[in-house]
């Protein structure tokens, strides 16, 4: 085999290799930028995992690809071997990069995912503790309840006994009032007999002066009809 032939057959198997190993680049920088925007808090967990997954398969093929191109370098000859050696270092170098980016990626996931994991026991306890909190205080805030119906009725008891009493009160004016005027009519009563006594008296006297003023008179036309 000629340097030519020889160099045609690692050559041209290298461009098929390094146009393999570009494609899967190309794909695990958009797969890593979609990775990246992935947020756990919106439920995007299953999403993460399922790019995860394939982010790993394409830079487990891209570094299969990288050791098949080191082997074709070999197998060329010093002088392109030197310059494809170069090319080679920079696919090796991108590969690292991702793969550093891809294990970046993955830890902040995962810590969003064990913050959000406490977040959500943290609320779940809070829930079960209001819940049993809220059970022990319904006989209390029944109690509560009873004790403040009970006030609210001893409240109107006493404004009902108080409004009887300003009634009563005001009973017991005006009955003293009625006692303070009985009082007065009756120290009047004394007079009020000796002046009926006294009319009556007149009366009897006018009625005696009548008769005799009646009699005289009635003798008086019987004597002068006598006369006649």
């Amino acid at each position: 085999m000629n340097h030519g032939g020889g160099g045609g057959g690692p050559l041209q198997q290298w461009e098929e290799l390094r146009k393999r190993a570009r494609q899967l680049e190309a794909e695990v920088d958009g797969k890593l930028v979609s990775y990246n925007r992935i947020s756990v808090s919106q439920n995007g967990e299953a999403a993460a995992s399922s790019l995860s997954g394939e982010l790993e398969t394409l830079l487990l093929q891209l570094s299969e690809v990288n050791e098949q191109m080191g082997h074709c370098v070999r197998d060329i000859g010093p002088g392109d071997g030197q310059r494809l050696s170069h090319v080679l270092q920079r696919h090796r170098e991108l590969l690292h990069d991702y793969d550093k980016e891809f294990r970046k990626i993955k830890s902040n996931i995962k810590e969003q995912l064990e913050r959000e994991d406490l977040l959500h026991s943290v609320r779940q306890d809070i829930g079960e503790y209001r819940t049993a909190a809220t059970s022990r205080m319904d006989p209390l805030l029944r109690e509560r309840g009873a004790a403040t119906n009970s006030l609210r009725g001893a409240d109107q008891i006493m404004q009902g006994a108080a409004t009887t009493l300003e009634a009563l009160k005001g009973q017991r004016q005006l009955y003293s009032s009625i006692a303070v005027k009985l009082s007065t009519f009756t120290s009047k009563l004394p007079s009020i007999d000796s002046l009926i006594g006294k009319v009556q008296r007149r009366k009897k006297v006018e009625s005696i002066i009548l008769a005799m003023v009646v009699a005289v008179c009635a003798c008086t036309i019987i004597y002068f009809a006598v006369l006649r």
